[in-house]
């Protein structure tokens, strides 16, 4: 079980009646009747209550996740059947988790007068026996008293659930036990006296946070303290230890501590609803208190300016020059010992007293900003840290209306502060081996350069990287193929036979823009959440070379030997031999094709003549793609404005798997070759071989050598 956002809506689809709630079931219509579910939590961190609302946990439900649905009658049973079939612990499951889905051989749930609805989570057939809320709740077992090596169960519950107005129905979740979520982001030396208390299920995500989760049984409430020692810096910065104390956590059964061992509690983020998903922090970094700041407190420290730092430098001084700075450029023969981006790194200030998913922006963050936010207001008021008038500017998010406030600052060079009346906020990159990218207002908002070795305030950001898996990005591609399908003009006629009727059939032959499997070279991310940018995706494949892939192969091997594939199932699937030279035959089985196991219906590996009228029917030329020759085809005949590229990356034979790239592309055929009644036979295929001038069928290529394939979509021409 991972973290939840408290009181998050997410649409549970199951079918049923949806207009009136009270309708008899011999009048229901089967429309979608919708389960919204909510964790009601009292979520407190560091011994303070928060407002529920405000609770912005950047976990929410996964893809797998699952809960058990139990209906009510009115006298409080049960409900066992449904026309007949099983109604009791019925399992609706989460692909993405967002989208729910009955997994149930009951299609329809339809609404009868009295019913109610009782769940719990996380799903288990244990609970298939039940026949009360009683039963539910006695086998919501206590929580193991060891839960390092197995995951912690967070057991959610609902209380008997009336239907609701709009067919809309809010299920509100509760906490069975007290749960604790300890949130550590220190990556140098650090010492937990928390950490012998409890043996935690203990886990770290993609910016090394670790994440440590436990589950107790506390009837009565009881209070915890969360405390430790770290160090931050290196040789160049110098190295201090810092102490943390999250005291007096309060642990009760159905609540939800939430404990930061680190400076600043990431709920406090502003989401200004950039396309990016970065959140920016509605303080600069040293303003922030040793407990969790509410709104109030936020808004008491909003003028303060903080700390203010050298770029790469962890502590404050009293005079800012060359002679002082770790790392002098010109001392240093014009090279920077630094990293050019500090961000996340040991030189991050951000990352060192605020931990967790918080770092310094770097220049694409800043042009974020200025790009999305337009200024409402700007006022003179006194800066306590400075003695004297600055300005305090009002930012208002063009994409959410969401404001966010700056106070300006100057720079410190020397023993005192240039332009007090200007913001210079520091990013984490360089522009040369002098300069920090910097963030001012004068005479608009815009990224300058400016000596890395003056004093800056930071408005820290909120980065928590998500890494889209190979799985998420297959489902984007196939969502969106068929509308990306390229029509270059080809068609064909063949002959079909259909309940005995023989018949002469067109087929338009449309091409992937791409090879198959191209996602899996584009790397794709997002921060806090955010879903998949997919132009950026697709317009990825469009310049990645595919994967490569040995005759009938359902998944991208580690290498291509011979003696590997002969004693294969694949291999002994087939022991064709085409004697007759078939380019039409369709050899390799539906389930086989690897195209036709994960793309939409329509989508194949290409015959061997479906390869010769693609090379015959186009005008071959070349096209750069990152600085490498990429083959062109172009269409003819009125359709010389659609085109297709694919990379030239040879191929693969007795060897493993590595990048190759050279003058020629191999595509696979799903027509078996035609080497004659030989012992060769069986181990060849067709394959199109293309070159930035010319295109032919190797009838002879072996099937255990690692060739890419391209897609093609037959569209019947009626």
């Amino acid at each position: 079980m991972k973290p939840f956002l408290p009181l998050v809506l997410l649409c549970l689809l199951l079918t049923a009646c949806s207009d009136d709630m009270y309708m008899q079931p011999e009048a229901a219509v089967g429309q979608p009747l919708r389960f919204e579910a909510r964790v009601v939590d009292e979520v407190k961190s560091r011994g303070d209550v928060v407002d529920v609302s405000d609770s912005r946990i950047t976990d929410d439900f996964k893809a797998g996740d699952a809960f058990g649905l139990f209906v009510v009658d009115a006298e409080g049973h049960f409900v066992p059947l449904i026309d007949g079939k099983q109604a009791k612990n019925l399992k609706l499951t989460t692909p993405d988790g967002v989208a729910w889905n009955l997994q149930s051989d009951l299609t329809e749930i339809v609404h009868k007068l009295g019913y109610k609805y009782v769940a719990y989570f996380p799903y288990s057939e244990d609970f298939n026996d039940c026949s009360s809320e009683a039963d539910i709740q006695a086998k919501l077992t206590s929580p193991a008293v060891d839960q390092s090596t197995t995951p912690a169960t967070d057991w959610l519950f609902t209380a008997p659930t009336s239907p609701q107005t709009n067919a809309v129905t809010t299920l509100r979740f509760q906490h069975r036990y007290a749960k604790i979520d300890v949130y550590n982001a220190y990556t140098q030396e650090h010492n937990a006296d928390w950490l012998s208390d409890f043996n935690f299920t203990k886990t770290t995500d993609e910016n090394g946070v670790e994440h440590y989760r436990y589950i107790l049984d506390v009837p009565t409430p009881q209070h915890w303290n969360v405390g430790g020692t770290y160090t931050i810096g290196n040789y160049l910065t110098g190295m201090k230890e810092l102490s943390y104390n999250a005291a007096d956590i309060l642990l009760q059964n159905g609540h939800h501590a939430i404990v930061y061992t680190y400076g600043m509690d990431e709920r406090c983020a502003v989401d200004l609803g950039f396309p990016s998903g970065v959140k920016w922090s509605p303080i600069n970094l040293g303003t922030e208190t040793d407990t969790h700041m509410d709104e109030a407190e936020i808004e008491a420290v909003k003028n303060r300016l903080g700390r203010r730092l050298a770029w790469g430098e962890l502590f404050e001084k009293d005079v800012y020059n060359y002679a002082t700075y770790i790392n002098d450029p010109y001392i240093e023969n014009g090279a920077s010992l630094l990293p050019f981006n500090i961000a996340e790194t040991v030189y991050d200030p951000v990352r060192q007293y605020w931990g967790g998913h918080w770092t310094l922006p770097s220049t694409a963050d800043m042009k974020e900003f200025i790009d999305n936010t337009e200024i409402v207001s700007s006022e003179t008021i006194m800066s306590e840290d400075l003695g004297k008038e600055v300005n305090k500017i009002t930012f208002r998010s063009t994409k959410n209306g969401r404001e966010i406030t700056m106070v300006t600052g100057g720079y410190g060079n020397g023993a005192n502060i240039s332009n007090p009346l200007y913001l210079y906020y520091m990013s984490a990159n360089l522009n040369n081996a002098s300069y920090c990218a910097t963030l001012l207002n004068y005479p608009q908002m815009r990224i300058i350069s400016n000596y890395r070795w003056a004093g800056y305030n930071i408005r820290p950001v909120l980065k928590q990287l998500h890494t889209f898996t190979l799985a998420e990005k297959s489902d984007i591609v196939k969502r969106h193929i068929d509308a990306l399908g390229v029509d270059l003009g080809i068609t064909k006629t063949v002959e079909e036979t259909i309940d005995g009727v023989t018949t002469m059939a067109t087929y338009k032959l449309i091409w992937s823009p791409f090879n198959y499997g191209a996602e899996s070279k584009v790397a794709l991310q997002a921060y806090n959440g955010q879903s998949a940018d997919e132009d950026e995706l697709i317009a990825g494949c469009m310049s990645r070379p595919g994967i490569r892939m040995a005759w009938g192969d359902l998944e991208e091997p580690s290498g291509f030997y011979y003696s590997t594939y002969i004693g294969s199932p694949i291999h002994n699937k087939y022991p064709i031999v085409n004697t007759a030279a078939e380019l039409d035959a369709r050899h390799l089985q539906e389930e086989d094709d690897i195209v036709q196991a994960n793309w939409p219906d329509g989508w194949y590996i290409p015959t061997a003549e479906d390869l010769r009228l693609l090379y015959t029917n186009t005008t071959i030329s070349s096209q750069t793609v990152d600085g490498r020759k990429w083959i062109k085809l172009t269409g003819k005949n009125g359709y010389e404005d659609k085109s297709i590229l694919i990379p030239p990356t040879e191929y693969l034979d007795n060897t493993a798997n590595n990048p190759k790239w050279g003058t020629a592309a191999y595509l696979h055929s799903a027509t078996v070759g035609a080497r004659g009644n030989t012992s060769y036979a069986p181990y060849t295929e067709y394959v199109l071989k293309l070159t930035t001038s010319a295109g032919s069928l190797l009838s002879t290529a072996g099937r255990p050598t690692g060739f890419m394939l391209r897609p093609v979509k037959y569209v019947r021409v009626e």
